[in-house]
């Protein structure tokens, strides 16, 4: 097939398109996918997925692990104790970032609320964003902090915050392009967005090619590299301040493809290419298996 056959580019409008890569949903429907590059600019997209309705029965992963059940499997203790670490790691990340210690927060796509909570023990006034009912129960019985439904974002006030977080959110989105507009209007003047994706130039996701467990699809609906991303939010009014990687990614997405592969010694062998990818990834940073990007609000006379 050739880019002519296919539609523009969902982002940028752009006509020209190739395939990338067929993956396939090991996880929940065994259905296959065509994922489409754009040649104009450089997003990775999965064609022909389903709609935000329909997608619900698909997003059944690791639900145990996201209403904070206890563990089982050696897997699931591993997720428990590096969630814990980077909990705090994402807490430092963002009060070093922008410059303060308090303030206001909107965390975008917040599951069980674990991050709403540790920012508001810090003393930042947060608001959670979460769209289904489970999780937002969940954080009020958890927690007792109120997560809002994504309709009613229309009820905040623009320039309200400080910061907006999206932890490995940011892929999933139906509309990017309106995502990424409403959050320029909620920012503050020199408002941060802390955006966390997987990286398909990641030294993982080129040893395990479609079987890379981050493309994650049909959930998966986007598929950045530093390069995408960057000039996608630029686009929007927000300038790359900083990246930097998520040193643990790397270990659990080889172990899950491992797995998709149906290798013996599936955790072993996921571990080793893990590590492979992680040191790596310490002196070029934008092999990383998945990247946190820091961008900051441009103003209009920038």
């Amino acid at each position: 097939m050739t880019y002519q056959e296919f539609k523009p580019c969902p982002l940028c409008g752009a006509p020209e398109q190739i395939p990338f890569a067929g993956c396939t949903d090991f996880m929940v429907s065994k259905e296959s996918y065509t994922l489409m590059r754009c040649l104009s600019c450089g997003v990775v997209y999965t064609l022909d997925p389903p709609s935000e309705e329909e997608m619900k029965r698909y997003d059944k992963l690791n639900q145990k692990l996201k209403l904070g059940e206890s563990p089982s499997g050696l897997i699931g203790k591993l997720y428990f104790r590096v969630r814990n670490h980077m909990l705090r790691r994402k807490a430092k990340l963002v009060e070093t970032q922008a410059y303060r210690t308090n303030g206001s927060l909107l965390n975008y796509g917040a599951k069980t609320g674990f991050f709403s909570n540790r920012m508001e023990r810090r003393g930042w006034k947060v608001t959670s964003v979460e769209k289904y009912h489970e999780e937002r129960l969940f954080s009020l019985e958890m927690f007792h902090h109120r997560m809002i439904d994504i309709p009613e974002m229309e009820n905040l006030h623009d320039g309200t915050f400080d910061v907006i977080t999206l932890w490995h959110v940011f892929e999933h989105c139906h509309d990017p392009n309106g995502l990424l507009d409403r959050f320029y209007k909620l920012l503050r003047p020199g408002g941060i967005l802390i955006m966390a994706c997987p990286n398909i130039q990641s030294t993982d996701a080129m040893h395990y090619g479609p079987y890379w467990a981050a493309y994650d699809v049909p959930r998966h609906l986007w598929h950045f590299c530093p390069s995408s991303i960057s000039g996608l939010a630029l686009r929007h009014g927000f300038t790359l301040m900083h990246h930097e990687r998520l040193p643990f990614d790397s270990f659990y997405i080889s172990v899950l493809s491992e797995k998709s592969m149906r290798h013996r010694m599936a955790f072993i062998r996921g571990m080793a290419v893990g590590f492979r990818s992680w040191m790596v990834s310490l002196t070029r940073r934008g092999k990383s298996s998945s990247l946190v990007y820091v961008f900051r609000k441009r103003q209009e006379t920038e």
